[in-house]
């Protein structure tokens, strides 16, 4: 091998070195991104459906305290198609919600962080008309239920360390 070799293969491992070291740069560059994406997604699509869960939370508690909802409130709610469509309304933008969250569309670290309490919280309240929905339209509702059981569970297993940026 002539020392011209030599120097060519030289300086095409170093090219190769350098390739694989900028297309490492340019991945995380890209999962940065992606990340920061996917949270920027989830933050606007909670500030879009705020007013909506705002409207019912304050429709509900107004009526029936903070208490999970009791079998003379379901049948209020029977009887009054306004509430039925306020609170069927909430339950669908929550189910929407919850299939972003449960493919991979949004960033549940965040959502837990920003409303995991009140999702629980509002999924124990409507539970027993979730139930009663459920025994005509078994999957109705269920991808809600799958993400608040992993929100409870994250409560159980503390503390908070998820929602920031990785590779940033």
């Amino acid at each position: 091998m002539t020392t011209f070799e030599i120097a060519s293969l030289m300086i095409a491992v170093i090219t190769a070195a350098v390739l694989v070291v900028q297309v490492g740069f340019a991945l995380k560059a890209l999962n940065a991104d992606h990340g920061r994406r996917k949270k920027q997604a989830t933050f606007e699509f909670v500030q879009k459906i705020r007013p909506a869960w705002l409207e019912a939370r304050h429709e509900r508690d107004e009526r029936w305290g903070k208490a999970p909802l009791a079998s003379k409130d379901l049948k209020e709610i029977e009887n009054d198609f306004q509430l039925m469509s306020t609170i069927r309304s909430l339950l669908g933008i929550l189910e929407h919600l919850s299939v972003g969250m449960n493919s991979g569309v949004f960033d549940k670290d965040l959502l837990y962080i920003m409303s995991g309490s009140q999702l629980i919280s509002t999924h124990k309240r409507f539970r027993s008309y979730i139930d009663k929905i459920q025994q005509t339209r078994p999957t109705a509702y269920t991808e809600f239920g799958d993400l608040v059981r992993d929100f409870e569970e994250r409560k159980r297993m503390r503390p908070i360390t998820d929602g920031n940026i990785a590779n940033s």
